[in-house]
């Protein structure tokens, strides 16, 4: 795997995604969304396909429009 950097949230605290550096210098991205059910809550990973970003900078960025996309909410 690799190490996470960064977490962020969405307004309404029901996604998250984590930027994460790989061993190979690497950055890539993992979105959540926060699920209950039957007395159980949990993050749920949502698939989304393999990307390696070349920054930091370039994964944060990649990381709020996936943000922005499965919640559906204003995120600055």
């Amino acid at each position: 795997m690799g190490q996470v950097l960064k977490e962020m949230l969405s307004p309404s605290n029901q996604y998250k995604v984590q930027i994460i550096k790989r061993r190979d210098g690497f950055y890539t991205t993992e979105v959540y969304k926060w699920l209950e059910d039957i007395g159980y809550s949990y993050w749920s990973p949502i698939k989304k396909g393999l990307t390696l970003i070349e920054t930091a900078e370039g994964a944060e960025i990649l990381a709020l429009e996936h943000l922005r996309e499965y919640s559906g909410e204003m995120i600055k």
